[in-house]
């Protein structure tokens, strides 16, 4: 069963502190920890700052990203699944995917750029073996650097007892949209951005948003008002 604190979402502070973890480099950096780092560093921001599926970021190559409009053509979406009752029976038609473009910022195309030193085709994201890096080796980038920063943690347990962290690629993805969210973004275009529908949105994402809640209690709750009033800090 998971624990009420499966709810919270990850605040600003713990992503960008996420995404900035891989700059803490060695004393005696060698020139492929260097490449490492930067990698990890793309693949953390890039999650956090496009909203895309860890898959779909995955399966990006180096033609499908735009450096002058900073955006990238994911040519491979999570499909829909389209179902029909046959004979009183649920059956699959077909699955249903449309490409869409996603976005990152300056900073992250001047990474991108020293990071793929005029390479030109092959997997975006690839592993120290120069192969197309897999989800669950995503995975451990984004827990190493979590944990490293502190903010790492056990949230709740699924009904077979597997441990729910609260920093993983898909609640980095998720923090991204909703921070974008609060900021004032179209939630409309934030969604088709992500590639989900509003109604996704509003039972998976909603629920987690943590940090906006946080902040209108802080901010209009008569106690909270009072707290700055009186400037009572309670030693």
């Amino acid at each position: 069963m998971v624990s009420v604190e499966g709810i919270r979402g990850l605040t600003v502070d713990e992503c960008v502190a996420l995404c900035n973890a891989p700059r803490k480099l060695p004393v005696n950096v060698s020139r492929f920890q260097l490449w490492k780092h930067l990698r990890d560093e793309i693949l953390t921001r890039l999650t956090y700052g496009t909203f895309a599926r860890i898959g779909e970021l995955l399966n990006v190559d180096v033609p499908d990203i735009d450096f002058k409009y900073c955006s990238i053509r994911i040519r491979h979406p999570k499909g829909k699944a389209i179902f029909k009752v046959v004979d009183g029976k649920r059956k699959h038609i077909e699955t249903v995917s449309q490409e869409r473009n996603v976005y990152f910022d300056d900073f992250t195309r001047d990474l991108l750029i020293r990071y793929l030193e005029g390479r030109k085709k092959g997997p975006l994201v690839v592993s120290s073996r120069g192969k197309r890096l897999s989800c669950r080796e995503a995975e451990r980038v984004v827990d190493c650097y979590a944990r490293s920063v502190g903010i790492q943690k056990v949230i709740g347990h699924t009904k077979n007892g597997r441990e729910i962290r609260l920093v993983t690629c898909k609640a980095l993805r998720e923090a991204g949209e909703r921070h974008t969210d609060v900021n004032g973004a179209d939630r409309d275009a934030t969604a088709r951005i992500a590639g989900h529908t509003v109604r996704t949105k509003e039972t998976y994402y909603k629920r987690g948003n943590f940090e906006e809640d946080r902040k209108i209690v802080r901010r209009h709750h008569p106690l909270m008002r009072e707290e700055e009033t009186t400037g009572w800090t309670g030693n």
